[in-house]
């Protein structure tokens, strides 16, 4: 991989870039947590809304850290304004305003999730049919509901990713192989919503699962030493 080329911070916002940085790489390394995690306590993804219900811990437990990382990504976006503003404020302007809109859609989400623990106890309390199958129906509308906040969120993430990419291309403080990697990490994953009604191989939205991994935690690593 290509170095990156030599760049001047601006002292005024050294500390927003070198904090930003480390919530960039931290958000990459909590989703590796999430999905190693996904796999030793066989969490079936997407969620059942009843499964959740019988044993709220490890799905709400996983997803409240997944919260985390997301939230990680806003002050990761401001960090890479501040950095590529002067290549191309337009499309950084944008970027930061996809990538805010998808971190409140992504607590959106979860918190939803998150709330489902709550009705659990209530659920395993109840002994009359129809108050169990009413609270069962209430998760699974709340269950749909994540999806299709989730959904929106991650179309949000990938484009604020490609446009990311696109200004890291002609800028001077990243290298073209990272600004590739962050442009198709964006194209590979905005599919994942629909890789199933699309018929889309799942190996599509595993590669750009992947690469946005990568990035999050190189181009972190980039902006904390640039910080």
């Amino acid at each position: 991989m290509t170095v990156e080329k030599s760049f001047t911070v601006d002292p005024s916002w050294k500390g927003i870039i070198k904090w930003g940085g480390l919530s960039l790489f931290l958000a990459g390394v909590i989703v590796i947590v999430f999905v190693i995690s996904v796999g030793v306590f066989q969490v079936t993804l997407p969620l059942d809304a009843e499964e959740i219900l019988e044993d709220p811990f490890v799905p709400t437990s996983l997803f409240a850290i997944t919260l985390v990382g997301e939230f990680l990504l806003f002050p990761g976006f401001l960090a890479l304004y501040f950095t590529l503003r002067d290549d191309d404020r337009v499309k950084m302007l944008m970027a930061t305003a996809l990538g805010t809109f998808s971190v409140v859609m992504f607590l959106a989400s979860r918190g939803l999730i998150i709330s489902l623990g709550q009705v659990s106890g209530r659920y395993l309390d109840a002994t009359d049919p129809t108050m169990r199958a009413a609270l069962l129906a209430s998760a699974q509308v709340a269950e749909r509901a994540q999806n299709v906040y989730s959904t929106i969120a991650l179309i949000f993430l990938c484009l604020a990713s490609i446009l990311v990419g696109l200004v890291m291309m002609k800028g001077r403080v990243f290298s073209k192989p990272i600004s590739y990697v962050v442009i198709l990490s964006g194209v590979f994953t905005i599919f994942t919503p629909f890789a199933v009604n699309l018929g889309i191989p799942i190996a599509i939205s595993i590669i750009g699962l992947i690469l946005m991994l990568i990035w999050q935690i190189l181009v972190g690593i980039r902006l904390y030493k640039l910080g």
